[in-house]
């Protein structure tokens, strides 16, 4: 089952995201978070995501399959940006579809180009925004859906 969540996490939680990490492979290295000019790596620095939830970022995770972490509310910063470690492509491909029903804000994503967490972001949405030496920058924009605007769109069709 897919866990979405904003806010602290529990103990239990904290255990099951750790367990996580402690069973997926970062291969590509994409699991990080820059601050003051440095990566740094989720798995050694798990504290620094339970500190952005507590102050708004979100994460969505499923027990043994992986999690994507979301930040960008916690600083207030434009851009919201997702990290993802999962054990294969369909947990990455269901916890993408999960934030599609729970996040209504454009997202970005940058990974390795031969990631092929790649591939699966861009059947999900994700556009190229712009090539970063070893890594591409993806992006998706959140538009929401108005009935209203779909039937003037059809009535003019006709």
């Amino acid at each position: 089952m897919i866990i979405f969540k904003h806010g602290m996490l529990s103990k239990k939680e904290k255990t099951i995201v750790e367990n996580i990490l402690d069973e997926c492979n970062d291969i590509y290295g994409d699991a990080y978070l820059t601050k003051n000019n440095l990566r740094l790596f989720i798995k050694e620095n798990i504290d620094l995501v339970y500190d952005g939830l507590a102050k708004g970022d979100k994460i969505a995770y499923e027990e043994g399959n992986g999690f994507i972490y979301l930040f960008g509310w916690s600083d207030k910063a434009k851009r919201k940006y997702i990290k993802i470690l999962t054990k294969n492509e369909n947990a990455t491909n269901r916890l993408l579809k999960t934030l599609h029903w729970h996040v209504k804000e454009t997202l970005w994503v940058k990974v390795k180009k031969n990631n092929p967490v790649k591939r699966i972001l861009e059947r999900n949405g994700f556009k190229f925004q712009g090539d970063r030496g070893k890594e591409v920058l993806l992006c998706r924009s959140h538009r929401p859906f108005h009935p209203i605007e779909k039937k003037e769109e059809d009535n003019e069709k006709e």
